[in-house]
């Protein structure tokens, strides 16, 4: 109930509007969604970037969270 887009997917297949208004308020929910993951992100003392294309990404996140002493 509370991903992205289905508040507004449902209003869609309850006939409230159309495919393309789905599609406008899919966009602008996924926008806001965007804004308050970045303000979570900057409020972060030293954030861990990791490279999702990285082929070890598995192993990279394994290594940083072990070094915390989280499994």
């Amino acid at each position: 109930m509370r991903c992205v887009g289905y508040r507004q997917a449902w209003e869609h297949l309850d006939g409230a509007y159309d495919a393309g208004v789905l599609r406008d308020r899919g966009v602008y929910a996924t926008r806001q969604l965007a804004k308050r993951q970045l303000t979570w992100l900057r409020a972060m003392d030293e954030p861990t970037v990791f490279d999702c294309l990285a082929p070890d990404l598995g192993r990279q996140v394994a290594e940083h969270l072990a070094r915390r002493g989280i499994e």
